[in-house]
């Protein structure tokens, strides 16, 4: 019986150890990733992604009396004509019933609802950077937690070929 013992008590022990190690040392993560690949002919891409990904922050600076705007660069590309930029809606901020109106800049172009020329055929040939600038219009602002939201959709416009008589 002791013989029994003897060896039984080695092996329990061993399977309890084991199972410890195992469970003590274990760590798992997962990273999502995405991409994009766009075409080399055609591109409107931000060259900071978080610009288009995170909320950007456009407070009220009572030192300055001014609301932040904010600023970025858009990396524009057609080398097939020049790009067009345009609003889906006029941008502005929201409370409730309150609203403050923005201003949407690219390229040192201000922004409609109407698509208009924001990188000419020969800037947009090679890979251009765009500077980008929203700003609130006015200079008294009623209190408040605002949100909006700016879409700017863009379009590559072919080449103006010259009419020949």
């Amino acid at each position: 019986m002791f013989k029994k013992i003897a060896f039984a008590a080695p092996l329990a022990v061993l399977a309890l150890s084991s199972s410890a190690v195992f469970a003590a040392g274990e760590a798992r993560h997962s990273i999502n990733l995405v991409a994009h690949v766009p075409t080399n002919g055609f591109y409107v891409v931000p060259v900071d992604p978080d610009l288009v990904n995170k909320d950007q922050r456009m407070d009220y600076a009572p030192s300055k009396g001014t609301m932040d705007e904010v600023n970025g660069f858009f990396d524009v590309r057609n080398n097939n004509g020049s790009v067009h930029a345009s609003l889906e809606s006029v941008p502005k901020l929201i409370s409730g019933a309150t609203q403050i109106g923005l201003q949407v800049a690219l390229n040192n172009v201000v922004l409609t609802t109407t698509p208009q020329m924001v990188v000419g055929e020969t800037e947009s040939n090679a890979n251009y950077r765009a500077p980008l600038n929203i700003k609130a219009l006015g200079t008294t602002f009623a209190p408040g937690d605002y949100t909006g939201a700016v879409t700017m959709m863009f379009d590559a416009v072919p080449p103006v070929t010259p009419v020949i008589p």
